[in-house]
């Protein structure tokens, strides 16, 4: 192991207890102990903790080998590559056509009150987001994030809704969640959602729902910039928006309208 303060030994060994397991069908105990020169008592908590877990499956014979949940993890990463490869050309596209940053995000699966960026195609205007590719951003006071909220809306994600703490970040967001979910609501009858300075001063942004074959809301892409020009062009803008989920949709399967 490298000479790094910022490193966690017992972390650090447990992953490779995880990489020696992935280069094999199975080992054992005082295999994996002999390979990777750590103590066998060590190894068997590490292993016992993984199991309960999940990350590692006991065999019949006291072996372990690398458990289901990591395929699980390998379709979502594969998943998400995946939304960016199909829509980056298409926010690429909808970027150049308006000089205005576009946007794709999913909801944070841990938190639904985060959205994470997936893509990010910068406008060459002087004005731009804060955001960055891998940063997580609130849901409730972002056009995507809304958006995504808004595709989830039940009876059970309203009670879920009404417990997330509102940060206020400016004049205008919303700070109350049941005005939060009343939003929603707007949003899903409307199909687009839109950021009035919410998350930024001086900023605006319009959102769509990306849709998978099945017609599932995976994502959302969006429109942002300057507050009088989003203001000025909304109509346009909205449709624009709109349309290029829509094609997303179209490339990642959807036949819906």
């Amino acid at each position: 192991m490298s000479d790094d303060r910022y490193l966690l030994s017992s972390v650090y060994n447990t992953l490779e207890v995880l990489d020696l397991l992935s280069k094999h069908e199975e080992l054992g105990v005082a295999e994996i102990s002999n390979e990777l020169d750590m103590g066998r008592a060590s190894v068997f908590r590490m292993l016992y903790t993984l199991e309960k877990k999940e990350y590692v499956h006991k065999t019949s014979n006291a072996k372990y080998k690398l458990g289901i949940k990591f395929a699980h993890y390998g379709s979502i990463v594969l998943e998400r590559q995946n939304y960016v490869s199909i829509a980056k050309p298409f926010l690429q596209k909808l970027r150049d056509k308006h000089n205005l940053t576009t946007h794709l995000s999913i909801l944070d699966e841990d938190d639904n009150s985060n959205i994470i960026v997936m893509e990010k195609e910068l406008s060459k205007s002087a004005i731009q987001m804060t955001s960055k590719i891998g940063s997580k951003m609130p849901s409730y006071c972002t056009g995507t994030g809304k958006t995504l909220l808004a595709s989830r809306l039940d009876e059970e994600f309203e009670s879920l809704i009404k417990s997330y703490s509102l940060k206020r970040l400016t004049d205008t967001t919303i700070t109350d969640n049941d005005k939060l979910i009343e939003e929603l609501k707007k949003i899903q009858k409307q199909g687009y959602a839109v950021d009035l300075e919410e998350s930024e001063f001086g900023l605006i942004c319009f959102a769509a729902p990306v849709r998978d074959i099945k017609g599932k809301t995976v994502a959302a892409i969006s429109v942002s910039g300057a507050a009088e020009v989003m203001r000025k062009n909304k109509e346009p803008l909205v449709d624009s928006v709109k349309e290029t989920a829509k094609e997303i949709s179209n490339a990642m399967g959807y036949k819906g309208l």
